[in-house]
């Protein structure tokens, strides 16, 4: 027979087991309701970066750019004044561009921004074949990269040849060597089909040949050379 100590006892160590089990469950719930809010906060704060790198990559593009044009026109309400051209004097150099790569990267969460780049000028620079790769190309994950709303590219009296050229419409290994092929499905994503202007007039290292391929490949795009100044 239980002595009524004995029941006692038992009923306060099985209400403090029970206690146990609750405030267990209880830490465990509150532990992954913070963990979903630090994801969350952790998540605002990532994108936030991205805004700051976006507004540091686009200011630096703007101190270097000769000329800069905004589309006050017609503004976007919800992204601000955004950059529609952009032209360079012979001061820029290659490596200014990568604030231009690092804002139009297929990874980069606010690359839309650079939608409203109708114009970018080189004309009279270093420009030369390996600087393509900072205006289009493929990254090392894969995937294909270009300046999506640009419709003229000045590139008088350059150093680019056929091989920057043919760059506008396929990849060409030998400017990015390090690049795997183009991610399945993604290949029709790549030629810059938005490009309705380009001018290679003086370009000697353009030949008639490379200025007529990239015709063909854009029955649509007005090519100005030195072989058709018109």
């Amino acid at each position: 027979m239980i002595s009524p100590s004995q029941c006692t006892s038992r009923l306060n160590r099985d209400a403090t087991a029970f206690t146990l089990i609750e405030m267990l469950v209880v830490t465990t719930i509150i532990s992954i309701i913070a963990a979903m809010l630090m994801g969350a906060i952790g998540g605002q704060g990532s994108k936030a970066e991205m805004k700051m790198t976006y507004l540091q990559n686009r200011d630096a593009l703007v101190a270097i750019a000769d000329i800069t044009e905004w589309n006050y026109e017609n503004p976007d309400p919800t992204v601000g004044r955004l950059i529609t051209e952009l032209e360079f004097d012979g001061s820029v150099r290659e490596q200014d561009l990568f604030y231009l790569w690092e804002i139009i990267q297929p990874h980069f969460l606010h690359r839309e921004n650079m939608s409203e780049l109708k114009l970018l000028g080189f004309n009279d620079t270093y420009f030369a074949d390996s600087w393509m790769t900072n205006l289009i190309g493929i990254d090392r994950t894969g995937y294909p990269y270009r300046t999506d709303g640009l419709k003229t590219l000045l590139l008088e009296y350059t150093q680019i040849s056929d091989a920057g050229l043919k760059m506008l419409y396929e990849h060409v290994q030998e400017l990015q060597p390090e690049s795997p092929p183009i991610q399945g499905g993604m290949e029709s994503e790549y030629a810059m089909t938005n490009l309705t202007e380009i001018s290679v007039f003086g370009c000697t290292n353009v030949t008639r040949k490379g200025a007529s391929d990239l015709q063909k490949a854009f029955p649509n795009l007005k090519v100005i050379s030195t072989f058709n100044p018109d």
